[in-house]
């Protein structure tokens, strides 16, 4: 339409007056297009909403099938990085660039088809032109793509870093470190700020590739309309080019290339998701780091012939590495077996094994003739972990549907009674993540009363007794003792009254390369 009133308006000698037909679809043009980039930028945005909502939801489940032994292996800051920011990464690749491809396909395609009908000289050169885009595009990427999975990487590192320092300034400041530390966050953080800049510069230098290739490509075509329509050139279709027709073709030649150098600056969107694609392909489960499915086998409290059996099981880390010499354990409800050896002779990786958070060497572990549940076990370790909630919270996380009387009977058991009534929200008192106020040996009966409360026919317990003031032992051990009538009770520890408890006992030696 501008090139038509152009040409009326210079050539034809037309008044503006009767041109209102053209302005009129010109100003409808703007509007049309206006609506449609606005649309496809809204559509964009919500169906990459949508991918990134699938993709937490799959790392979350993920992780949900992840052996906790690997998740303990992880910072908790590059688990929230990865959750939060390479997910939200995948953002530009599914609101742009991906989006881009189609436009960067049928665009071009069209405007040729269009401007090759006019001039096909003029066709050419954006023919030629045209791959030159995405040739350098992929060349500047591959180097893009180096650089980003540096900075997924560094930023997580900088993310676990932050967060283990802040979670023990308290230790720091015991042992006025607070400096140094501030120092290594500083010289991480500079790592990380050389990784951003390298990737802006790659960034600026692709730009400026693309805006090159593109104003030389433009420029030879302007250079040829203008030297035809000056009568300069007369070979080919110079001599069918009008005033119209070239400024129509001027017109086209941006929009042929804007696609295209859209696609390339989106092109790091791409580089962007891949790296972060990469680095949460890394952290999703396979078949050694699964934990056993939720639905393969579920044993309920009141099960009194439960049968936990053990045949020729091999433990260990590694293939190769075996730590023990074949283990083979008839376990039925109502017992308890007692694990003892030195220090790192494998009695927490029986426990992991037990738990299926380790697959076996070799062998296998039965329960009641099925495949291990996470249902069927309760899993005690010598540091349990407590959640930043109230009293109630923290004994919910494995009877959700456990009343408050329960939950006082328990903490009665567990000698919290006199504790509980001191505070002034009773089970609603506040405790966080680290379980603060609470003393060592009162940590462990918390995570002692979740097990009481919610008791599964196979318990496992690593050194509950380990490093427990006198009144925190003497409840644990009264605790055991009540619990063990109620399930298959696997204990590792040094304590003799502990020891006194088991009807079996499975004595590891020290391991003769240790």
């Amino acid at each position: 339409a501008l090139a038509q009133l152009t040409y009326d308006l210079i050539i034809q000698q037309q008044p503006l007056v009767e041109q209102s037909m053209l302005i009129l679809l010109m100003v409808l043009s703007l509007i049309l297009r206006t609506v449609l980039i606005r649309a496809q930028e809204h559509y964009s945005q919500l169906g990459s909403l949508h991918a990134r909502e699938f993709l937490r939801e799959q790392v979350l489940n993920g992780w949900r099938q992840t052996s906790a032994l690997i998740h303990s292996q992880r910072s908790p800051g590059a688990a929230a990085s990865q959750l939060i920011e390479d997910v939200e990464s995948m953002d530009g690749y599914f609101a742009r660039f991906w989006p881009q491809q189609l436009l960067a396909l049928l665009t071009p395609l069209l405007i040729l088809i269009v401007v090759f009908y006019y001039n096909w000289l003029a066709a050419l050169f954006l023919l030629v032109a045209a791959p030159l885009i995405p040739l350098f595009m992929m060349l500047i990427g591959w180097g893009a793509e180096a650089v980003n999975q540096r900075f997924f990487y560094q930023r997580q590192r900088l993310a676990g870093h932050f967060l283990d320092r802040v979670k023990h300034l308290t230790t720091l400041k015991l042992f006025a470190a607070e400096n140094e530390a501030l120092t290594e966050v500083e010289e991480r953080s500079q790592d990380y700020r050389q990784v951003v800049m390298k990737t802006l510069k790659l960034a600026f230098l692709s730009s400026a590739v693309l805006e090159f290739f593109t104003s030389v490509a433009i420029a030879s075509i302007a250079i040829y309309i203008g030297f035809a329509l000056f009568g300069s050139i007369t070979w080919g279709p110079a001599a069918d080019i009008t005033l119209f027709s070239g400024l129509f073709i001027l017109l086209l030649a941006p929009e042929f290339f804007q696609p295209l150098r859209n696609l390339s600056q989106f092109y790091h969107d791409r580089a962007a998701a891949m790296a972060a694609a990469s680095h949460i392909a890394k952290h999703l489960p396979d078949d050694a780091t699964k934990s056993p499915a939720e639905d393969v086998f579920e044993l309920t409290a009141d099960d009194s012939s439960s049968m936990l059996i053990a045949t020729d099981l091999c433990i260990g880390y590694q293939p190769g590495d075996v730590l023990q010499d074949p283990i083979n354990l008839k376990l039925s409800n109502g017992q308890c077996l007692v694990i003892n050896g030195p220090s790192g002779c494998g009695k927490t990786t029986l426990l992991h094994t037990l738990a299926g958070y380790l697959p076996p060497l070799s062998g296998k572990v039965l329960l009641n003739n099925q495949p291990m549940g996470k249902e069927a076990i309760r899993y005690l370790p010598q540091k349990p972990w407590i959640i930043n909630g109230s009293w109630a919270d923290n004994l919910a996380v494995l009877a959700p549907d456990a009343t408050e009387k329960e939950m006082h009977k328990v903490l009665s058991q567990l000698g919290f009674e006199s504790l509980i009534l001191y505070r002034n929200k009773g089970l609603d008192s506040q405790l966080n993540e680290h379980g603060e106020g609470l003393s060592g040996g009162q940590l462990q009966r918390l995570a002692l009363a979740r097990v009481l409360l919610s008791p599964a026919p196979l318990v496992l317990l690593d050194e509950p007794t380990a490093s427990l003031d006198a009144e925190s032992r003497q409840y644990v051990l009264a605790a055991l003792t009540a619990l063990k009538p109620q399930c298959i009770l696997v204990i590792s520890s040094h304590d003799a009254d502990v020891l006194a408890l088991a009807d079996h006992q499975l004595q590891f030696a020290r391991r003769e390369n240790d």
